[in-house]
Order: C-alpha cells, then structure tokens, then sequence
C-alpha cells in the first residue's frame, strides 16, 4: 500500500519544508509550482508565485515504513509543528498508483503519421514514423515540430548529409533519414544517444547516424563541416547566438528553422537575409512559426 499525506504550504516556504523533512528521513516529496505562463520576447516564460499555497504531499510505502499510516502522523506534527487535522491521509494501492502515459498517433495532413508505441493501428496507403520519446524532450506534440516535420517529409533528402542541432530525442534527424539522407548529424546538450537510436532501430535505419553531445552557445564544440541542410528548432535568440557562434551560414545552403514564435522573427530573417538567403517556404501553426530559408 502506498500511502499520501498531503498538506498545503505557502510556496515561498516549500524549501524551508523540503529541508525539515529531509532532516527527519523524510524524502519521497512532490509538488507542482504555482505558475502563471507569460508572453516574452523569445517565446513564452513563466513567473512563479510565491504567496499562493501549494498541495504538499509526503509519500511512504508500507514495505519501507511500519505501521503506516499511525507512524507518519507524529512525526509530520513534531517536525513541521502542525495540527493533525491539517494533514489529509490517502491510501493507494500501489499496481492502482502506476501510471502509464499513452501518446495519440498525429497525422501530419500530409500522407504521414507519427506512431507511438502504445498504438496498433495499422495505417495503409501512409507513411509511418515510428516514435517512442522515452526520456528525451521531443514527442512531435509541439507545433514547431509538427511544423519542421511537414516540410521535411515533403523534401527528398537522398544521398544527401544532414546536420540537426538541439535535436531532443531525435525525431526530425530520423524523418531526414526516413526521407533518404545519407549522412545525420544530430546534436544536443543532453546524452541523447540512447533515445536517438533507439527511434533509428524502431524505423529499421542503416544510415550513417552519428550523434554528438555538445554545448553548442557556451562549449568548446565547434562545426567546421558542411552540410545539404540545418535543423534548428530551439528559438529565435538560441539560434541567432548559434549562428554567430559557428558562423553557420556558411556552413549550408538550407536551413529549416523552428521554435520561432510570430513576434519575434524579423531579427533572424533579416541575419539571413543580409547574407543572401531568402525563405523558400514558411508555414505557421496558432503563433509558432516554421521557415525554410535558401541560398541560391
């Protein structure tokens, strides 16, 4: 039996709380921040709220403590020197407690369709991306990757190299390898390699996969090669600070740039622009924005 106490706390007091509790051998702790999502410059951002009560729950299991619940009331009271009547008891049964996330398969609109593994549906007459985000971020939720994945999977990319940078778990470097590229480089801050050929083996690739785990604004790692085409799908002010960094732009002639939100795009268009690039396609999904830029 797995057992929640819950009790609220002020949030600006959550870490005095965290630390009493921690003191006392108490550690299977959750929370969710208060937040209120706001619109900045590069995106969205998020302010947290410091006076507004959280849901604060403690959790223990009846095969780590003894007699449960009797044993936790005391010993919440003592340390955080509370009432017992503001602490709230629930019992789960633990197979109940286990969740399991299931994503919907998308359909792209354009003939293909992103599969989980979760799904059995079999799909004819259409092209499948077999997908399992595992840990990674990039579950192809996310306009902005829906967005680079319809134009990727409509571009021919055979025999072609390929150069995706913040590639999360994988999924544009794998539609660019499904569409014939023969050659991905696929780069991330996080050690993504595990999900990224993980996704390879799921969609039966045998192409040259490489991925390289990078700090591409701040490192040491540099990119000197050349490429067909450049992933971005990160935002605006990220990628302007990459493409300085690596002077990139001389590095393709192709770049498919995402993550970008509707207000704040003109400064990237015009660092293209300025250097001979032009947009050969942009699509938009609500506020995010999705553009191929080419240089002839």
């Amino acid at each position: 039996m797995l057992h929640e106490f819950l009790i609220n706390v002020p949030f600006k007091e959550i870490e005095e709380v965290t630390d009493l509790l921690n003191a006392a051998g108490i550690y299977n702790l959750y929370y969710e921040s208060p937040i209120e999502i706001i619109k900045v410059q590069n995106g969205y951002g998020y302010e947290e709220r410091q006076d507004q009560q959280v849901e604060f729950k403690i959790y223990a299991s009846d095969l780590e403590v003894e007699n449960l619940p009797d044993a936790y009331f005391p010993l919440l009271e003592s340390t955080l020197s509370i009432s017992r009547d503001s602490i709230t008891h629930t019992a789960h049964e633990e197979t109940d407690w286990e969740q399991t996330y299931d994503f919907q398969d998308i359909d792209l609109g354009n003939n293909w369709v992103i599969q989980y593994p979760s799904s059995s549906e079999i799909y004819e007459n259409k092209n499948v991306l077999k997908f399992d985000p595992l840990a990674a971020f990039g579950t192809g939720l996310h306009e902005t990757t829906q967005g680079c994945l319809r134009m990727i999977v409509d571009k021919d990319f055979k025999g072609q190299t390929v150069l995706d940078l913040g590639t999360g778990s994988g999924m544009l470097a794998i539609a660019a390898s499904l569409k014939g590229a023969n050659k991905v480089v696929a780069v991330d801050y996080e050690d993504v390699a595990r999900e990224l050929y993980h996704n390879a083996k799921l969609n039966e690739l045998e192409n040259d996969l490489q991925v390289v785990q990078a700090d591409l604004i701040t490192g040491d790692y540099t990119i000197s090669e050349k490429y067909d085409y450049i992933f971005i799908n990160i935002g605006a002010n990220e990628t302007m600070s990459i493409l300085k960094k690596h002077t990139l732009l001389n590095n393709s002639n192709e770049f498919i740039i995402s993550g970008l939100v509707e207000w704040h795009i003109d400064q990237l268009i015009e660092m293209f622009q300025i250097d001979g690039f032009s947009i050969k396609e942009k699509q938009q999904t609500n506020e995010w924005v999705t553009i191929h830029f080419t240089k002839a």
